[in-house]
Parts: C-alpha cells; structure tokens; sequence
C-alpha cells in the first residue's frame, strides 16, 4: 500500500504544480481589458481614436493597426504629434554649415543633410520642412556601427528614438551596416519604431552589395534585382494618395508630378508604392521590371512602420518637394506612443462620389438657354482599427477587439464642361451646389456636357458625358413600288416604308404632301376613299381615272426602340392632306418605325400601265 500511494502522489503533485505555475498569465490577460473606440471626424478629414487599458499595474506603450476597404491587410500607423529621428549617415568629405530655427549652429558632412532640411528656416516655413515637430540628430555609420545602442538607447536602457533614417549620399559611399548593428536595428524596427532606408542602401546585386542592410529589405517589402538595373528621372508623380501624401504637407493628389534630383531605384517593391518615377524615364539605360505585384518603378514604397526613398543619389541636395515628403515619411514612420488617444490624418476619406447620373437636358422655346439635369452621392471609406499594448515592465502585449467605422466628407459640388469634344474632362473647380446647371447653347448642330462630382475633401468622381445632337439624321427609303393586279386574291401590294431615326433626340414625323404625279404612263386623280360605295365595281374609265392613296403606322403601340407617341391610328389618304399632318414621334438613337400604305381601287383594268405619286415627309424636333 505505501508503494501503491507513493506512486500516486508524484503525478499529482505534478499536476498541481503545472496548474498552479500557469495561473499568474492567465490572471493577467482575463484583467487586462483593452478597448478602441472611434469617431470620424469629416469635417478634418480623419478618425478620433481613443483607447482605455484597465491594467494599472505598470506603464503601458502602444501601436495603433488600421486596415481600409481597400487594403487586404493590417499594417500599424502614425501615432505621434512630434517625432525624435536618428540620422544615420556615411562618412564623406563635403560638408554644410546652418543655423536651425532655435539658433544653433552646426557643421557637418553633406550627408548628414537631414537636419539642415527639417530645422532650417526657409521660404514655406519658419521652423523648417520639420516645421517645428521633427528634430533630428546625427550621427556617422562608423560610430553607429562601432555600438548602435549607445545612440539608441538612455542609461535606462530605453530607446531614445521614434524613427531611424540611413541617408543619404549615392551608394550610402559605399558602407554597409555592420553585423553587430543589423541585428540593433532589427531589434529595434521589431518594436514598432519606424526606419526610412535611403538609396542603395537595401541592395544586393552584381554591382552594388550592401548584405547587412540587404537583410532588412523585408521590413519594407523589397526584394533585390540580381543584376544592376536601374529606372529614374527627375520627376517623381503621386501613385497613391493619404496621409504620407498630406501630412504635415500637403504634395498633391494621385497623378501630381514633383521634381526631385536626378535619382533612380534598383530594386523591386512589392508594398505600398506611394509615388512612381515620371515617364519617360530619363536616366540612362532604364529599364522597366515587373514581377507579380511587385515593380522597380518606385521612388517611394512603405510597408507597416519601415520604407524606403531613393532620396541621396544626388550626393545630399534635395528640392523642397523632397524635403517636404521626407518630412511627411518620418512622420508615417513614427508609430508608438504612450498616449490614449490619437486623431488618425491616415483614415480619411478617399473615395470619390458616384459618376453623375445625367437625367436629361431641357431648353427655352428659342432653344438659346439649355438646361442639365443630373444627381451623385458621395462614397464613405471604410476602416477597421485594433490597438496593441505592450507592458513597459513584462513586455506583456494585448490586442483590442477589432473595431470599424467609416468617414465621408459630402458632397461639395459638380464641376461642368460644355464644349464640343467627346473627350472633353471638366477642370476640377466647382461650378455649382445644385442638381441642374443652366447654360447658353453653344455654336454648331450639336455639343457635349460633362459632369464629375466632387466631395469636401476634393475626391473627384469619374466624368459622365451627355451628347446634345440637334442635327436630324433619319434613314428611309427614296422611293417606293406598289402594283395593284386585278387577278389577285389582294390586288394590291406595297412594301413597307421604314423609318429609323439617328438622331440623339426624339422627332416627330408628319406627312407634308402625298399626290399623284407625272411621269408615268397614267397619271391617276386622288380621291376620298368614301367617293364610290363599292371600288370593286369601277368602270374602266373610273378605275383608270381615280385613286385613293392612303398611309399610316403599321405599329399598334408605342415601345422603347420605337414610336414614343402614335398621333394617328388610321390611314391619312391623300385626298385630306391640306398642311403638315403629324403621324407620331419616333424615339432617338436608332429607334424604327413603320409606315404601310393603303389604297381604294377599280379593278377594270384594261391593260398594264404605271402611276407616280410623291410622296413628302417632315421630320422636326419635339424635346
């Protein structure tokens, strides 16, 4: 029996203690209670986020996700007011001299250029392309390389630092991270802290070889090009528009064209491509790449908190379109933060309103003031948010719920072209609030309206286009043949008159005369169907001396590709023909109708002979 309890004991002790040593984490997660909510704000373009962490026990930092309707994936985002960079640059000779907006004075290589850019006043800002929020310190690869953390981090060992910037000069002068610094700056980009690698910097190819900056490519989504290809110009062009695009300065929206030095790229992207080199190409031997999703035409491409820019080619110059999107990429780098609240400039509104649905177009009775009329609806955008903690004492994280919302700016207005191109795009500005535009009738037959939509924001919607034709375009035959032969069953035949209308706007159709003519070897007389009881009993005389011609629509109904109003369901015979008689109004665009002829006629015939009438049709406008 002793045997026996003892052997029982040791597995349940076990049990015990295993239980017991799994108790303190699951405390800790079911009492931290992490909770998002979201507000958006239209009239500034952005989502309020606020967050609440019921664990008081220790300091807590966080990262904010987003995911638009338009992305497939989660990737964390800016969340702070001011940003602290460390410029990490390659030792060089030239060097520059500035004073920054608070008065210091520095001397330093040309490659360290990144402090001059963001501190230095200049024509667009007092405090500099950092306007006052970005504040950088410099420091060489060597000392960095030599021991990263003591630029990284305090003496409590905490990091210093919201972002990193490797740049920039053309091949980084040829000094790649040491291994001891590659694996610093992993550890410190696995934080959520963000790093803007400059150009050549992540390569790896034939020519230029940077291995240790090369294992950091994935952060950004970059991939090598094994042999050195190249693709650059001077003028970069906006690819994808939100906050790196607009804040702290606004650069333009998708398709605007900024100048940049000479720069090129030689690698392939496969993240977000923010901006694009400017076709056509003109450094020398580019060449295009593409592979699945990913392309060497970028010149800026971001993925979650890392990126990178081609910025340094040019040997530390920089337009101030450079500078001011460098500026705008530290601060989307710059993603923990250690407060509750932050107001998301990334999720705005980017959609456009619907294509105008252009309802029609009336006139005066001069037809010298026309008027269009036509209705949209702003689209919102969607997001989804989650925020992550992470416990500054036990490097605890804890994720929220997911939470989504949606912001839509309204509509602000339509902007109107009228002129006399199919192609024609209105310029963008508004022309009015309202759902109808009224306007002078332009010279020519014919003209073109188009219409774009335009919310708060200045999201444009794609243009709809109304062809105004006044130009009276209508197919039908020039001439006609009936017989009528006394020894037939039905005497007499003729073939149908069809009338297709390829105007852009409904006609109507009327009869200006129907009469016998000369020309043919009887002339016959047109009389009132009603002149004999019974035309099967004409003399010869008779049947050789009098007609009643008749014409009407065969349709018994009006329809969408046909007469839109049917004026008269009998035939209209010759004889009562004294002024334009309307028959119907045919609908535009290609609609038929169907005119048939009718006749009352003497059979007495005593041998063949041939007839003319002519016939005469008016076709007139009815909008």
């Amino acid at each position: 029996m002793r045997c026996f309890k003892r052997l029982c004991c040791v597995p349940l002790l076990a049990c015990f203690l295993l239980f017991s040593s799994a108790l303190p984490g699951v405390t800790a997660s079911a009492a931290t209670t992490l909770t998002l909510s979201a507000s958006p704000n239209p009239a500034g373009n952005y989502v309020a986020l606020n967050w609440t962490n019921s664990d008081k026990s220790q300091p807590y930092s966080y990262m904010l996700y987003s995911k638009s309707s338009h992305e497939t994936a989660f990737q964390s985002i800016p969340s702070k007011a001011s940003v602290k960079v460390l410029n990490i640059y390659p030792d060089v000779t030239p060097i520059v001299t500035f004073t920054t907006w608070q008065g210091q004075n520095y001397t330093l290589p040309k490659s360290a250029s990144l402090k001059m850019w963001m501190e230095t006043p200049n024509q667009y800002d007092p405090k500099g392309f950092g306007k006052g929020l970005i504040s950088v310190d410099p420091v060489s690869i060597t000392s960095y390389n030599a021991n990263p953390n003591a630029y990284l981090k305090n003496s409590d060992g905490l990091y210093k630092y919201d972002t990193l910037y490797f740049g920039a000069w053309d091949a980084f002068a040829s000094e790649d991270l040491s291994a001891a610094a590659e694996t610093v700056t992993d550890a410190f980009i696995k934080t959520g802290r963000g790093v803007l690698f400059g150009h050549d910097t992540m390569v790896n190819n034939d020519t230029i070889s940077m291995p240790n900056f090369f294992k950091l490519a994935h952060y950004c989504n970059v991939q090598t090009i094994s042999h050195y290809t190249v693709l650059g110009n001077t003028q970069i062009k906006v690819f994808k528009k939100g906050l790196l695009t607009n804040y702290p300065w606004p650069v333009g929206g998708i398709g605007t064209v900024l100048n940049v030095p000479m720069s090129h790229s030689n690698q392939m992207a496969f993240g977000d491509i923010w901006m694009t080199y400017q076709q056509p190409f003109t450094y020398p031997n580019s060449t295009l790449v593409t592979s699945g999703l990913g392309t060497n035409n970028f010149y800026l491409t971001s993925w979650s908190n890392a990126a990178m820019i081609q910025t340094g080619h040019s040997n530390g110059d920089a337009t101030p379109d450079e500078q001011r999107v460098t500026a705008n990429t530290l601060f989307y780098l710059s993603q923990i933060t250690t407060d509750t609240s932050w107001s998301d400039h990334k999720g705005q509104d980017l959609d456009a309103p619907n294509a105008p649905a252009i309802s029609g177009i009336t006139h005066n009775s001069g037809r010298t003031q026309y008027t269009v009329s036509y209705s949209s609806q702003d689209n919102a955008t969607g997001y989804q948010y989650y925020v992550e903690s992470t416990g500054e004492n036990d490097g605890m994280k804890y994720d929220s719920p997911t939470i989504s919302t949606s912001i839509e700016s309204g509509m602000k207005g339509y902007s109107i072209a009228v002129d006399n191109n199919p192609s024609g795009v209105p310029d963008g500005s508004i022309t009015t609030t309202a759902g109808s535009y009224t306007f002078a009738r332009p010279s020519g037959s014919g003209f073109y309206v188009h219409i774009a939509a335009a919310d708060n924001v200045g999201n444009v919607s794609a243009v709809s286009t109304y062809h105004v034709d006044e130009l009276v375009s209508v197919t039908h035959p020039v001439s006609v043949g009936y017989a009528i032969n006394p020894n037939s069953a039905a005497p007499f035949t003729a073939p149908d008159v069809q009338i297709v209308n390829n105007s852009t706007i409904p006609i109507r159709v009327s009869v200006q005369s129907l009469s016998a003519s000369t020309g043919g070897s009887l002339t016959l007389n047109d009389v009132s169907p009603s002149k004999y009881a019974d035309w099967s009993k004409l003399t010869t005389v008779q049947t050789r001396s009098n007609i009643a011609l008749g014409l009407g629509i065969r349709e018994t109904a009006a329809g969408s590709g046909t007469w839109s109003e049917i004026d008269r369901t009998a035939p209209l015979y010759a004889s009562d023909i004294t002024d334009k008689t309307p028959l119907g109004v045919l609908n535009p665009n290609g609609a038929a109708g169907t005119l048939e002829l009718t006749a009352k006629y003497g059979l007495a015939w005593d041998k063949a002979y041939t007839s003319v009438h002519s016939l005469s049709l008016f076709f007139d406008l009815t909008d």
